[in-house]
């Protein structure tokens, strides 16, 4: 056994003991039974209470003092100078009252808002934007939330129509706050259109100082204007996921975070996605996000992944557990496309008047194709098996998505030749670093303004590692982009994963479908016409190699003649002297 088996085993063998522990220690007293148990349960909960509440008092009171360091140090001086002079003269009455009404003087911002965390801690969770807003507005600095505020600004980024009257109208700008973030809500003015916000949203953001910014359609002439004032975006590593929870957790995955803040649930079931990003963007990232946090879903039946991995199997060798099937070349790859037509085939006549969507089980589970190099299948194979797969997947996508059959398509280079007629068959589409910006309209199409992917930087570290790595604009069905951050999948949490949730042994796989048009018939023998295979070789002779009588065909000449093609009439009344010597003329052949 290797050493990394042996640290693998202690730490089972500390969890499990761990357990036991807690266990048997919760049986012994919160988990009595009787008189005594509950006793202990109520003073376990008072007592997490109390704490609970001094604690919030405490952090959120200490966070304001030291964001405001040098008033909360002046107040704690000015007491204690108090309290020394009291001491000194002698003072009858207690020396500590009038210092302590001088410290909650200074403190008393702070205070206030250790109060408030205390009483109501989730409403101060959830609006850690306001002590943002409250901190900028106790330094002094000016603050634009207002309604005049708000309209100078947006004056000021150009978003005012000018009047007959030589007025100026500004669209009107509600504010309220989210999580990590100011929403403003604009009403567009006459004269204007969503347009005009879109043009000039980034100038609202630098006024500001967003991190970035988002545009969210609310109605026709009114749009919500997210500013992100904290920057939530660092670098994180996935985890183990969970155990397998029930067929309600098969359609979504939680695979990193929002911009705000938030897990992002990607949703897998009923969506194919398709992943571009330049080399080294992180699209490892979002492939084993959704197959990694599959795994449980696969291990209990009700998922199953096929793969496609044409970068020599390097991406899915290594979680080759979690995978049925898989194919590392592009003959390989048509096969399976075909196996799964098939089974969406089949799917589909089982499912005809009794349900228009799918629901994972374990005797139909949800089938998820995985491809990483999708370009190398449908662009640089050889033609046909380019040709075959591009029918195929356009089957998948086009009739998959509702029969349990999904594809996850990973790809550098989003031009026609490398997805061939397949781009705009992709309701999901994420877009990580790209390289210019043509790119980010070729895959986001009308929502390219609003998600900028060329503009994430690479900010490439020593050893060729991009600091923003599985940083991308993820833009679903209705066309709403966001900015989020996938999780990063290291090797030894993907080969951990695989050994933990292995695909069970798949028995029941379909032979690909048979050929059914006449352009596969074509490619499927050969490229060749199989009636004229079967003509011999030599037609005047019959299976006795006997010389036939019948006289040979002639080929048909079209009426129509290429006159660059005719040869003056007096040659063709000559001979032909071949290597034979026996060529008869064209008079000769007529005369016999």
């Amino acid at each position: 056994m290797n050493p990394l088996d042996k640290a693998r085993e202690f730490r089972a063998t500390v969890n499990t003991t761990v357990a036991r522990a807690r266990a048997r220690t919760h049986a012994a007293t919160l988990g009595r039974p009787g008189v005594l148990g509950v006793v202990l349960r109520a003073l376990v909960a008072v007592l997490g209470f109390v704490l609970g509440r001094s604690w919030m008092l405490v952090q959120a009171t200490f966070a304001w003092a030291g964001r405001h360091l040098p008033l909360s140090v002046f107040g704690l001086v000015v007491a204690g100078l108090l309290w020394l002079g009291l001491e000194a003269s002698g003072w009858p009455g207690s020396t500590l009252t009038g210092p302590v009404i001088v410290w909650a003087l200074f403190w008393s911002p702070g205070l206030a808002l250790g109060l408030w965390a205390a009483m109501f801690p989730g409403s101060y969770r959830r609006s850690r934007l306001r002590v943002w807003y409250v901190r900028r507005w106790l330094t002094g600095t000016p603050a634009r939330w207002g309604r005049k505020g708000s309209e100078a600004v947006g004056t000021a980024a150009g978003l005012g129509v000018r009047q007959p009257d030589g007025g100026v109208l500004v669209p009107g700008i509600k504010v309220r706050f989210a999580p990590g973030a100011a929403v403003l809500r604009l009403n567009v003015v006459v004269g204007q259109t969503v347009d005009d916000i879109v043009r000039n949203a980034p100038r609202i953001a630098t006024a500001y100082g967003a991190h970035g910014h988002e545009l969210r359609p609310v109605k026709p002439g009114v749009v919500d204007l997210v500013l992100f004032l904290i920057a939530r975006l660092a670098p994180r590593t996935a985890v183990m996921p969970a155990e397998f929870s029930g067929a309600a957790s098969v359609g979504v995955v939680p695979a990193g975070t929002r911009r705000d803040g938030r897990r992002l649930d990607l949703v897998v079931r009923g969506r194919h996605t398709l992943v571009v990003g330049a080399t080294g963007a992180g699209k490892g990232s979002v492939l084993w996000s959704v197959a990694g946090n599959l795994a449980p879903a696969v291990h209990a039946g009700y998922v199953r992944l096929w793969g496609v991995d044409l970068k020599q199997g390097i991406e899915v060798e290594t979680g080759r557990a979690l995978f049925g099937q898989v194919a590392y070349t592009a003959e390989q790859a048509v096969t399976v496309l075909g196996t799964l037509v098939r089974i969406m085939n089949e799917r589909g006549a089982e499912m005809r008047g009794v349900s228009r969507n799918h629901d994972a089980t374990p005797d139909a589970p949800l089938h998820v194709l995985v491809i990483d190099e999708l370009a190398d299948l449908m662009a640089y194979s050889e033609f046909e098996h380019k040709r075959e797969a591009e029918r195929l997947l356009s089957k998948l996508l086009t009739q998959g998505r509702a029969l349990g059959v999904v594809v996850l398509g990973c790809v550098q280079n989003p031009r026609q030749e490398a997805l061939g007629g397949t781009r705009g068959l992709w309701p999901q589409k994420i877009a990580l670093r790209l390289d210019s910006e043509t790119e980010t309209d070729m895959v986001l199409g009308t929502a390219a303004p609003l998600a900028p992917a060329h503009d994430i930087p690479a900010d490439i570290q020593p050893g060729g590692v991009s600091a923003t790595a599985g940083t991308a604009y993820l833009v679903t069905e209705d066309g709403t982009p966001t900015l989020c951050r996938f999780d990063y999948w290291p090797d030894h949490l993907i080969h951990a994963v695989a050994a933990r949730y292995p695909a069970p042994a798949y028995t029941d796989t379909p032979a690909p479908a048979p050929v059914a048009d006449a352009a596969s018939a074509w490619l499927a023998a050969g490229g060749h016409t199989p009636a004229l295979d079967e003509t011999p070789a030599n037609p005047r002779q019959d299976e006795d190699n006997e010389p036939s009588t019948a006289p040979a065909p002639r080929r048909k000449r079209s009426s129509r003649k290429n006159p660059r093609n005719r040869r003056p009439a007096d040659a063709t009344a000559q001979a032909v002297d071949g290597s034979t010597g026996n060529t008869p003329t064209t008079e000769q052949e007529t005369s016999s």
